[in-house]
């Protein structure tokens, strides 16, 4: 009896251990969330501010290999995984990328949701972005490919500026500047195999088809 008290304790301990943990580790996402954005006004400040962050701190992670030689590739987008990938150098792909983002941007009161992009007629995802909402706009944000995508009114672009205009993703400094590191970049093509079909993204955590 007194040993099944004794792991009953033990067991009670851990978990308030684990509540504080998870409680306090909030407070020091919004903590770093603040820290990023000072200085920081309107709501696209604080999301361009936040995606460069983002899209700094965390390198691909294609150059750690396994053992056996293959790449390393971060599976879980668990958010109490925040901090560790951009302190300790997990890095992370486009969906953990997305993943620290919207925890970040939670922090500072913006709603995003995450982005699966497919080809036409694929039913395998080639890229992962975020959207965040401006008003009454989903507008686009890619923190792996730091994008700065705007519109022909001057404001971050969404996926219907992009089905207007595909201009918007081909003219962009950031894609010129991705052009010189991979000269695959400058081809359109890999931009339509990317961002193909704006119109048919498929959404996921608004429910929407």
């Amino acid at each position: 009896m007194d040993l099944l008290k004794i792991i009953l304790s033990i067991a009670i301990m851990v978990n308030c251990a684990n509540y504080v943990y998870a409680n306090d580790f909030e407070a020091m996402v919004k903590a770093r969330s603040d820290e990023v954005v000072k200085g920081c006004d309107t709501f696209e400040e604080k999301a361009r501010t936040l995606r460069q962050y983002v899209h700094d701190k965390m390198l691909l992670p294609d150059s750690r290999l396994k053992p056996d030689g293959t790449t390393l590739r971060p599976e879980d987008i668990y958010p109490l995984n925040t901090l560790q990938r951009v302190d300790c150098g997990w890095g992370g792909w486009c969906d953990q990328q997305v993943a620290v983002f919207m925890h970040f941007a939670q922090k500072q009161g913006i709603t995003t949701r995450m982005v699966f992009l497919f080809k036409k007629g694929s039913q395998n995802s080639c890229h992962t972005i975020t959207e965040a909402l401006e008003g009454d706009r989903w507008v686009i944000v890619d923190p792996m490919f730091n994008l700065e995508l705007i519109n022909h009114d001057g404001k971050m672009a969404s996926r219907d500026d992009i089905a207007n205009d595909f201009n918007i993703i081909r003219n962009p400094p950031t894609v010129k500047q991705l052009a010189k590191k991979e000269p695959r970049w400058e081809n359109d093509e890999e931009w339509l195999k990317i961002y193909s079909n704006p119109v048919s993204i498929k959404f996921v955590l608004e429910g929407e088809k």
